[in-house]
C-alpha cells in the first residue's frame, strides 16, 4: 500500500517564497494522516514567469532543491517535486526532482515533450531520457503535463517495470476533458496506477480549475475531481496491479515487431 498526497494549490507567478509557504501549510493540513509521498504541480515554486526565470530561479536552484530535501526529512515523507525551472549548461529544462524520506534524491526527470503551442519550447530544453525510481520499493515513473498526450512515452515506463506513474501538471481548465480522459487512458492501457497532480487558480487569461486524479489500474476512479486549494489523500494497492494485469495480460500480448514509431 502507498498512502499519496496530491498537493492542489493556486501557484503564485514570480513568488516561490509564496509557493513555498503553500506547500508548508498543505503539509500541516494533512499532520498525522502520514501519507507516504506527496506530490506536486508543474512549475509550482514559479510558475511560467518566463521573462524572469533566471532571477527567479539561480543555477542549480539551490533554494528550491534544499526546500524539497528539508520537508521530506521534517516530516518523514517521500517527495514527487512537481517540477521547476532548471539550469544545467546553458540550458534550462522543465525538471522534476523525487528524494526520499531521508532527502536522499531518487531522480530526476526534464520534460521531453515541450508545449509549443504556449512557446514553451522557445525558452525550456528538452530532455532526452525517461525516469524510473522507486519509492518504498514500488517502482514509479514521471511525465510531466504535456507528455500526457504521448502513449509511447508511459508504455515505455510501464515495460520497464512502473506501477504507479506521477503527472504533474499545469493543464488549463479549458481543456480539463482532455486531462481527466487522457490520465484514465493512461491507467487502463498500461494497467498502472496513474496521478495527475493540477495546480488550480488564475494565471493572466489563464484558468486552471484543478481536477487532480488517481486512477486504479481499471480505469476507476479512486480520489480527486474538485477545484479548490486541498490536498488529496489515496491509497494505492498495488496488488490490484498484478491482479489486472494477470488478468488482462496485454504486455505478453502485444506485437512489436509490427508497430513501426520511428
Amino acid at each position: 500500500m502507498l498512502r499519496v498526497a496530491l498537493f492542489q494549490f493556486d501557484v503564485k507567478l514570480g513568488d516561490p517564497e509564496a509557493n513555498r509557504n503553500k506547500v508548508r501549510a498543505l503539509l500541516e493540513r494533512i499532520k498525522g494522516k502520514n501519507p507516504d509521498v506527496i506530490v506536486l504541480p508543474e512549475m509550482w515554486d514559479t510558475s511560467y514567469d518566463i521573462k524572469n526565470l533566471k532571477d527567479l530561479a539561480p543555477i542549480e536552484n539551490p533554494k528550491t532543491l534544499k526546500f524539497l530535501m528539508d520537508i521530506a526529512v521534517q516530516y518523514n515523507v517521500n517527495v514527487v517535486g512537481g517540477s521547476i525551472p532548471f539550469f544545467e549548461k546553458g540550458n534550462i529544462y522543465n525538471t522534476s526532482f523525487v528524494f526520499n524520506r531521508e532527502g536522499k534524491l531518487l531522480g530526476i526527470y526534464r520534460k521531453v515533450h515541450l508545449f509549443g503551442l504556449m512557446g514553451e519550447d522557445r525558452t525550456f530544453a528538452r530532455g532526452n531520457e525517461i525516469c524510473l525510481f522507486e519509492l518504498d520499493g514500488i517502482k514509479c515513473g514521471l511525465m510531466i503535463c504535456y507528455d500526457l498526450r504521448f502513449p509511447e512515452l508511459a508504455r515505455t515506463l510501464a515495460l520497464k517495470g512502473a506501477e504507479v506513474i506521477f503527472v504533474p501538471a499545469q493543464w488549463p481548465a479549458a481543456r480539463l476533458v482532455h486531462w481527466k480522459l487522457l490520465l484514465q487512458a493512461r491507467a487502463v492501457e498500461n494497467e498502472c496506477y496513474v496521478v495527475g497532480v493540477n495546480r488550480c487558480g488564475k494565471e493572466g487569461d489563464l484558468l486552471f480549475s484543478g481536477g487532480s486524479f488517481v486512477f486504479d489500474p481499471w480505469g476507476d476512479l479512486i480520489a480527486g475531481g474538485c477545484d479548490m486549494e486541498t490536498a488529496i489523500l489515496a491509497e494505492i494497492d498495488l496488488e490490484k496491479v498484478k491482479e489486472v494485469r494477470s488478468l488482462i495480460p496485454v504486455f505478453n500480448d502485444r506485437a512489436p515487431e509490427v508497430y513501426d514509431l520511428s
